[in-house]
């Protein structure tokens, strides 16, 4: 680890590559995810959309609605630089998907009307990194209860007044039945793991540890302030926040639309950027997804209506890259699936090695739109299935996703050629969430020079916007 302004030698990389037990190091390796040699063992993995079953109609989805963050991390001050901030940047993007459709018989696309036909809404939040503390608390009760703020004050959209934290009881509760209050396994302030004898709960104003009597908050069952960093980045937790947030911004959508419209979710199809997954500490909420979703699809099945048609869709990543290896090998209109052992195969996994069982509450497929481009998306499936269910042939079969061909069959009619692996919602929630680097980030730096008492104001890069002149 060098000094700071040190640098290294100019010839300080030959001894390394001259190095005769590196060179044999990287001839013994090969890539796990390497397109395949024949087209069969891709062949028997897929199937063209028409053979598979079809619940609900294209036209009767007429809108979208994509969920999608972004957060950053910035450093203060050249003179603190390990006093960070956070911000994030959640929102949420409606289409009307009949006028994108009838814009695409038209020879020339008026943009007022393509600007007419979505809406969106967006919060906004930062988050205490490293060395920043309200007075009297320490830095991880800090994030705790800023963290608790927030979703307590984030408004899933703006014509409502249902929060994140009412999304989070939702999700722990039965359709129609929030839970008033949600489980803790550990506090987070005596480290005492709950149990027979030690309850932890907390509720939307909180709770108490019996233990400890320290204060405990609806935030904690994200378990996010586990991997607080008190000394270097947070940008861990942040992005789990973020991923956190964009669910559950999702399942206000949902619960929203069942408690006042229901009709509205036969005629919506909710998006998702990134899998249908949570890793780390929020892991343990897949199962509430799972059974939350499932609790809402039987539901919607005695309504008469088409369970909710909620997909992942993944712009980057190791499945992204080898989709595009194996595009080729994939017909257009066809769809792939994964099965546990070729997941295995593909990634270096062991062969007996039960993947995503812990960590997807919906199962990723490969799809190859008809104009020939790659979609790695990720489907729930029927109510009282597991989408990893260890090696079960059900969760790996086509009738365990009946939504599938539709979703398909929608997301065919939304494909754009801006970016690789796009679809038009996702790159109008994008553009709504996005948070610029350069002179963004700058002006986000400077935005917490000015705020946070202490730190000397230091113009780095670029000039403070007029709005924040005095």
């Amino acid at each position: 680890m060098p000094y700071d302004g040190e640098k290294a030698s100019r010839l300080g990389h030959v001894e390394t590559a001259r190095n005769e037990a590196v060179k044999a190091a990287l001839q013994r390796w090969t890539i796990t995810s390497a397109r395949p040699n024949g087209r069969d063992d891709i062949a028997e993995l897929c199937s063209p959309l028409e053979d598979l079953p079809l619940v609900g109609k294209l036209d009767d989805v007429d809108f979208s609605i994509t969920v999608d963050g972004s957060d950053t991390e910035v450093d203060t001050t050249r003179d603190h630089p390990t006093v960070k901030v956070g911000y994030l940047r959640v929102a949420g993007s409606v289409v009307r998907l009949d006028v994108f459709r009838s814009l695409s018989r038209v020879k020339h696309i008026d943009p007022r009307e393509v600007r007419k036909s979505h809406s969106e809404y967006a919060f906004d939040v930062a988050l205490p990194g490293s060395q920043l503390t309200r007075p009297g608390m320490s830095g991880v009760e800090t994030w705790r209860i800023e963290l608790d703020d927030f979703l307590h004050s984030s408004r899933f959209d703006s014509n409502t007044e249902m929060t994140l934290a009412d999304g989070l009881l939702a999700l722990h509760g039965t359709r129609g039945k929030p839970a008033t209050a949600i489980g803790l396994r550990v506090c987070p302030g005596c480290g005492q793991k709950a149990g027979s004898s030690l309850a932890l709960t907390a509720g939307k104003q909180g709770g108490s540890c019996p233990s400890c009597n320290a204060h405990l908050y609806l935030a904690d069952v994200l378990r996010t302030h586990e991997e607080y960093n008190v000394e270097g980045s947070n940008f861990t937790p942040l992005g789990r926040v973020m991923t956190v947030a964009e669910r559950l911004m999702s399942v206000c959508y949902l619960n929203f639309f069942a408690d006042t419209a229901p009709e509205v979710l036969r005629h919506t199809l909710f998006i998702t950027d990134g899998p249908l997954a949570l890793f780390g500490p929020l892991a343990p909420l897949k199962r509430r997804f799972e059974e939350h979703l499932g609790n809402l699809s039987n539901w919607c099945a005695n309504q008469d209506l088409v369970a909710p048609l909620i997909v992942g869709i993944e712009k980057s990543g190791a499945f992204v890259e080898h989709a595009e290896l194996i595009k080729d090998l994939i017909l257009p209109g066809h769809v792939m699936r994964l099965t546990n052992a070729y997941i295995n195969r593909i990634s270096g996994r062991p062969e007996n090695n039960e993947y995503g069982v812990d960590e997807f509450y919906g199962r990723r497929f490969i799809y190859r739109t008809r104009t020939g481009d790659p979609l790695v998306i990720t489907v729930i499936p029927r109510a009282g299935l597991s989408p990893y269910d260890g090696r079960s042939p059900e969760a790996e079969g086509w009738e365990a996703y009946p939504t599938l061909r539709l979703i398909c069959e929608v997301l065919d009619s939304l494909r754009t050629r801006m970016y690789r692996h796009a679809v038009v919602p996702i790159a109008l929630a994008h553009s709504a969430a996005a948070l610029p680097l350069g002179v963004g980030r700058s002006v986000l730096t400077m935005m917490a020079q000015q705020n946070i008492p202490g730190l000397k104001p230091h113009l780095q890069a670029v000039q403070p916007p007029t709005y924040f002149k005095r």
